[in-house]
């Protein structure tokens, strides 16, 4: 198998697809693409119907969780919610195709590949980061200087900079624990991993440099734990020093080059206690500080939705209606008109749509990946489980101050866990069943 070209190798055109799904998923105007995509994945389980019921079956935990955040969120739009229409298009397109994208890389990574799931989101996130490093040297040419808080791939940073840190997690599973078990040499993760830092620091994203803050901290201290017996103290000690300079380097540089951190703070306090204003409303003017100047408006409106979340959320903790605008919605509803959209916060979108219970099953179905993920790898040093365990806790992280719970990164995430999962199925020895 090894002897052939990867182009001969069985599986192939499962691989392609699969990459193509992930790169050009993050790229605006291509839900076409990926209707299509999902179409042939789709005939494809039909396919291999015996093999996606048997991988489905060996993860009963997650599968059965997954059913039921969705059959509850179906039952919720029909019974419960303020806009039903809204709610079923909004299930059918975000929730139900969330579903889909579940059994789809289930079925495609069901059997052994050319490559692995791993290599697979790597190599998509390369080929996003090629690209928009390529138009900012182009940019850089025209204009003399690179730019910064600015991305030409994807629609906004949060969308750049969630599939970059996203891939940055298997690329550090991959040159940590990966030996082995990857495509790539681990001179090839090191320079791929540095220019997914690059490009995910000058997209400038707070949320996205605080991903990479928990990526970096949290894949070190995974890795002093479990190579503590190999290290000296001496060792240990350089590791942590040159993990502690360079974050100390990475926060001080970011905080300088985003002139909004300087008052964050400042804004966030006076963000929580402002419930009368017509800032956050995006209806009125925006509160100063006590110097004159205007808050910083990102933080301001963010922490204000947040707690305007929490308190919809504790007015009808059942939920107002599934919808991505359901936060605006439900603030039209209590008497509060407003130009917001969604409340940049998964949970607070998800909790004031489908109320605790929407959101208790949600995170029931994460907590079980991350628990496969971490047996997994505590037991048998799994890869896949690793990068379960990371994908997972680090998608619930930004679900708190981004919305990701939607669109193609839902399905990119969901897409991917049932491809681990499925990764972790072919081989008995590796599995951990919750």
């Amino acid at each position: 198998m090894k002897s052939l070209a990867l182009w001969r190798q069985p599986g192939f055109w499962a691989v392609l697809l699969a990459i193509l799904f992930l790169a050009v998923s993050n790229i605006s105007h291509t839900i076409a693409l990926r209707y299509v995509l999902l179409a042939v994945f789709l005939v494809w389980t039909v396919v291999e119907r015996q093999v996606l019921l048997r991988t489905l079956s060996s993860w009963p935990v997650p599968t059965l969780l997954l059913g039921s955040f969705l059959l509850y969120a179906l039952l919720h739009s029909v019974v419960l919610s303020g806009w039903m229409s809204i709610s079923l298009a909004e299930w059918r397109s975000q929730l139900l195709m969330g579903g889909l994208w579940f059994i789809a890389g289930t079925v495609l990574f069901s059997r052994q590949r050319p490559l692995s799931i791993l290599d697979c989101v790597v190599t998509a996130g390369l080929l996003l980061v090629a690209a928009e490093v390529l138009m900012a040297v182009r940019y850089y040419y025209q204009h003399g200087v690179w730019p910064y808080m600015e991305v030409f791939t994807t629609a906004t940073k949060l969308e750049f900079t969630f599939f970059v840190n996203f891939a940055m997690a298997f690329v550090a599973v991959l040159a940590g624990f990966g030996k082995g078990r990857t495509r790539f040499p681990l001179w090839s993760l090191l320079a791929i991993g540095a220019l997914m830092f690059f490009a995910s620091f000058h997209a400038g994203a707070r949320n996205g440099l605080i991903g990479l803050s928990y990526l970096v901290l949290s894949f070190t201290l995974i890795y002093v734990l479990t190579h503590r017996q190999h290290l000296s103290r001496t060792r240990l000690l350089v590791l942590l020093l040159l993990v502690g300079v360079g974050m100390a380097g990475f926060v001080s540089k970011a905080v300088q080059k985003d002139a909004r951190n300087q008052i964050f703070l400042q804004s966030a306090t006076i963000a929580w206690q402002d419930r009368d204003g017509l800032g956050w409303l995006r209806m009125g003017p925006y509160p100063k500080l006590d110097d004159g100047r205007e808050v910083d408006v990102s933080a301001y409106e963010r922490v204000a939705w947040i707690r305007a979340g929490l308190d919809l959320v504790a007015e009808r903790p059942m939920g107002y209606g599934y919808d991505r605008r359901a936060f605006t919605q439900a603030l039209f509803a209590v008497g509060k008109p407003n130009q917001i959209g969604h409340s940049h916060s998964g949970f607070i979108d998800l909790g004031v749509g489908l109320g605790v219970p929407g959101v208790l099953l949600w995170l029931s179905f994460c907590l079980s990946l991350i628990v496969i993920g971490f047996k997994a790898f505590v037991l048998r040093r799994d890869v896949a489980g690793l990068a379960l365990m990371l994908v997972t806790c680090g998608f619930l992280g930004r679900m708190v101050l981004e919305s990701v719970s939607k669109d193609h990164m839902l399905h990119i995430f969901l897409f991917t866990v049932a491809a681990l999962l499925a990764w972790m199925h072919q081989n008995p020895a590796d599995k951990s069943h919750v």
